[in-house]
């Protein structure tokens, strides 16, 4: 009688229980996998007020259920990675199942560069390339350079002192317009921003657009845009994620990544420490040196830190952002001592750049939104000369000298896009003021501004055809600027088949660097140009993207040519190898034309595969005569090849790049204004990366190889006197370990 009774006891409270549990929890959603009708563990399950306002962020069961209390209705968003995200509205009291589909298709990321409003990239009339942060996390990316190097069409160059730049359609430099959240970097050294300096663990994805862009983003947007988006935090009340970076090449990095919010206000912060401490491949080992000692590196040590600060309020279609981001990069040249003195000149270059801005967008009416920012940016670079006794231990600063810009900018723009009409409308203003002042300023006054208005129209006189055609009024206040045209055009044939053509004219004035400064350090003799004209480009691009879908693949295939005529080109010569020394100087005529082909292949349970080619030819007239040398053509290839073990949350990658020889120009002695052609050799890199999520996706751990082909340096030849020269391109083999955590 008593177990009975014990027993009736335990059903009792079992009951109580279970009926407490489903009153505290009085609404669930089940998230299962539509071809396997099993539930999906970790899915992210998101609910919004109807207003748009936050709820809470929460991660379904092993079973795939989230289970949660409502006290009203409201709006949900259900993700999980590799998979179709989906999304409605939920009341209090209702327990429904979602079947998540597997996505192939890897053409759904939302982008924002030069659209009316957000949009997913297939549907934009440009053609966006677009680096996503899985991708990036899934190889353990460090920064901006590591990001794009398996862009096929996109050529990486890495100096040792100014760090990695990169070329597009035969062009870089100045050539390319760089952005974070539509905000232009400033503090390029040497013609080149260091994207080894731009961190990427507060990044969503990155935008990449070839071509002229000159109406929408005017100067320097002649070979194309490269956006950096960063994150929004709209799914959790409060997040915080640290990660860390070690390898075998002398690199330590950490940093931060939280956010919180709070009703309509979200305040995000992040940071980084990246220390490299240098790398000697002994290029250059003096052999007269008798202390034995080699203390030149030619992969100098460099400590670079990142900071971010963002306050942002939203309500409805009103959005409010400031935010401010901090750079300080700090990298030592030593020098070989005196055998006698032991006395060595070392130098410390010290590099800040601070971007500060307020964006402000709304919608004023069902078709009229709008959208301002404003934004002030920073850039110092000091050079300190060191005295080093090595005998006595001590440094000693005996000389500093500083070049500091200033770049202050305002660009908006107002969209009218009335439902049911054919017509769209987009019209604004951007304006530029760029000031800089040092002691390697040849100029007191060292200063340009940049004041355009712009305005677009999209007509679809079909559903599946978009014509787009643009125009830029441009005021410089140093050089003649002309009207700039645009017209694109985007025509979806049949479903899966998109056709896109555009015509462009790009309009670059030279920055104040290429005018008047005059940069020199152990690697550079670089002398500023005044008499330097502003440079025009005519360019003509072309794309189509074909899909064909299975039930469980997708293949794309993405073919592309572009053609590009230059006026004025300003292009940076080597005019004496040996001694490091180049000069910017204006040639006649450069033209660059070529294509790119890739293809990739998604399906059967994780498997990813792609291939890409990219042919690009130059000629130029160097006296503007209308006499052009023959083309020189170089080319890359790549091969990318990737599977998810989604049962392990475990990807295995592997990425391999083939740098064709590649061509560049040498002054023709005694012939002033005449070049011949220089080459470089190829080489060809590789990377193999394993990523795997534990502890509920929490912790995601990367360990990998780059440049397993143990790439040091490079030959360039082709010289009239015979000389070759040896360039450093990498530190050789690495191997790492990338570890970061999600609280």
């Amino acid at each position: 009688m008593k177990l009975k009774f014990n027993y009736i006891i335990a059903i009792l409270i079992f009951i109580s229980f279970y009926q407490f549990n489903a009153f505290s929890q009085n609404t669930s959603i089940t998230v299962i996998d539509e071809s396997s009708q099993k539930g999906i563990p970790y899915a992210n399950v998101t609910l919004y007020k109807i207003d748009g306002e936050l709820l809470k962020g929460l991660i379904s069961e092993g079973n795939g259920v989230a289970s949660f209390d409502l006290n009203e209705r409201a709006n949900y968003k259900v993700s999980f990675l590799g998979f179709e995200p989906l999304e409605g509205q939920i009341s209090r009291g209702e327990h429904i199942t979602l079947e998540l589909v597997e996505q192939y298709d890897m053409l759904d990321d939302v982008v924002v560069t030069g659209q009316y409003a957000p949009k997913k990239a297939d549907q934009s009339i440009y053609k966006i390339d677009v680096v996503n942060s899985i991708q990036m996390q899934q190889r353990g990316v460090n920064n901006l350079a590591e990001a794009l190097s398996q862009e096929t069409f996109i050529r990486l160059t890495t100096d040792p002192s100014t760090g990695t730049s990169l070329e597009m359609q035969g062009m870089g430099g100045e050539n390319i317009k760089y952005l974070i959240d539509g905000v232009p970097i400033v503090g390029r050294v040497a013609g080149d921003i260091d994207l080894s300096q731009i961190n990427m663990d507060n990044v969503d994805h990155i935008e990449i657009v070839q071509g002229p862009m000159s109406v929408v983003y005017g100067t320097s947007a002649l070979a194309g845009v490269i956006n950096i988006i960063t994150k929004k935090n709209t799914t959790n009340k409060n997040i915080l994620k640290l990660n860390g970076y070690i390898d075998n090449k002398n690199n330590y990095n950490f940093g931060f990544y939280g956010s919180t919010i709070r009703g309509r206000n979200t305040i995000t912060a992040s940071g980084n420490r990246n220390m490299f401490q240098g790398i000697d491949i002994d290029l250059n080992v003096d052999e007269d040196n008798e202390t034995g000692k080699d203390r030149y590196m030619e992969f100098k040590p460099k400590l670079t830190y990142n900071a971010g600060l963002e306050y942002a309020y939203n309500n409805n279609d009103f959005s409010l952002k400031v935010k401010t981001d901090f750079m300080e990069s700090e990298l030592k040249n030593y020098v070989n001592p005196n055998p006698f003195t032991l006395i060595s000149y070392d130098n410390n270059f010290i590099s800040l750049r601070s971007i500060n801005s307020i964006t402000v967008s709304d919608k004023l009416t069902n078709t009229l939104s709008y959208n301002i920012v404003g934004a002030y940016t920073y850039f110092n670079r000091e050079t300190e000369d060191i005295l080093s006794d090595l005998s006595e231990l001590t440094h000693t600063k005996t000389n500093s000298t500083s070049t500091t810009f200033h770049n202050i900018m305002t660009r908006g723009s107002f969209n009218l896009v009335p439902k049911e009409s054919k017509l769209n409308y987009q019209f604004g203003w951007d304006i530029n003021y760029d000031k800089g002042t040092g002691e390697r300023i040849d100029d007191e006054n060292a200063n340009m501004g940049d004041y355009a208005a712009f305005a677009s129209a999209q007509w679809n006189p079909f559903e599946s055809l978009s014509i787009q055609p643009g125009l830029r009024f441009i005021y410089n206040t140093s050089f003649d600027a002309p009207i700039i045209p645009s017209i694109n055009v985007q025509w979806r044939i049949i479903e899966n088949l998109n056709f896109r053509v555009s015509y462009a004219k790009g309009f670059r004035a030279p920055s104040l660097k290429e005018l008047y400064l005059d940069f020199h350090d152990s690697n550079h003799n670089l002398t500023g140009n005044p008499d330097l004209l502003a440079e025009t480009t005519n360019s003509y691009n072309s794309s189509l993207t074909y899909k064909i879908k299975g039930n469980k693949f997708i293949v794309k295939l993405e073919p592309s040519v572009f053609y590009n005529d230059g006026k004025d080109v300003i292009t940076l010569i080597v005019t004496d190898p040996q001694a490091n020394a180049a000069e910017n100087t204006n040639l006649g005529g450069r033209r660059t034309l070529g294509a790119n082909f890739n293809a990739s292949f998604s399906g059967f349970g994780g498997l990813s595969l792609a291939a890409g080619y990219s042919l690009t030819g130059e000629s130029y007239d160097y006296r503007g005569s209308g006499s052009w040398t023959p083309e020189v053509y170089y080319s890359n290839y790549t091969f990318n090849a990737k599977y998810n073990f989604r049962k392990y949350k475990m990807v295995l990658m592997a990425n391999y790049k083939l740098y064709g020889e590649t061509p560049g120009l040498a002054p023709l002695p005694g012939q002033p204004g005449e070049f011949y052609n220089i080459y470089t050799e190829s080489f060809n890199d590789l990377e193999v990366t394993l990523s795997k999520q534990f502890f509920s996706n929490k912790l995601n751990i990367v360990i990998g190889g780059k440049n397993l082909f143990d790439n040091y340096s490079s030959r360039t030849y082709g010289y009239l006197d015979g000389r070759e020269f040896l360039s450093p391109i990498n530190y050789g083999r690495t191997y790492f370990a990338k570890a970061s955590y999600t609280f």
